[in-house]
């Protein structure tokens, strides 16, 4: 298993955060597409509650994901995966993303993205690939956050 840890400090205080990260549908106000991600869709639940099931889709793969966690203002998680076949041979990836926020300074918050993977099957062969797309696509996920909601 893979991991990796993403963090910044927001200028906005945790609840703000927390809407943000939570309300599924608002994804696409703040989060551009990319190969890996083209939007958030066929939302069970809204609002977002542990067990709404999502489909997060890209130009390169489609995720299924799953709410996992959710403590109110201080932590929100996710499980995601992937079913593919390359030239008839199966493979798979597994994530886990979980968002903590804390308290940074009297108006800003320290948001840690924690990222954890599982290649299986035929993608084991294209792990480093996958694995340089997966961290470049979380550093934006984060940058994208933070001046959205600076900018607000």
């Amino acid at each position: 298993m893979t991991r990796m840890r993403f963090q910044t400090t927001i200028q906005r205080n945790k609840e703000t955060i927390y809407a943000l990260l939570t309300d599924l549908r608002g994804y696409q106000s703040w989060l551009p597409p990319s190969d890996l991600y083209s939007g958030v869709r066929e939302i069970s639940d809204h609002p977002a509650k542990v067990g709404t099931t999502y489909v997060d889709g890209g130009t390169a793969s489609v995720m299924h994901g799953r709410v996992t966690e959710l403590e109110p203002n201080r932590r929100v998680a996710f499980m995601q995966t992937m079913r593919h076949k390359v030239s008839g041979l199966p493979g798979g990836l597994d994530v886990q993303i979980r968002y903590t926020l804390e308290t940074g300074g009297e108006f800003s918050t320290r948001v840690t993205r924690e990222v954890r993977l599982r290649t299986h099957g035929i993608l084991l062969l294209f792990q480093l690939v996958l694995l340089g797309a997966i961290r470049k696509e979380n550093e934006r996920i984060m940058q994208r956050m933070k001046w959205y909601l600076e900018a607000r």
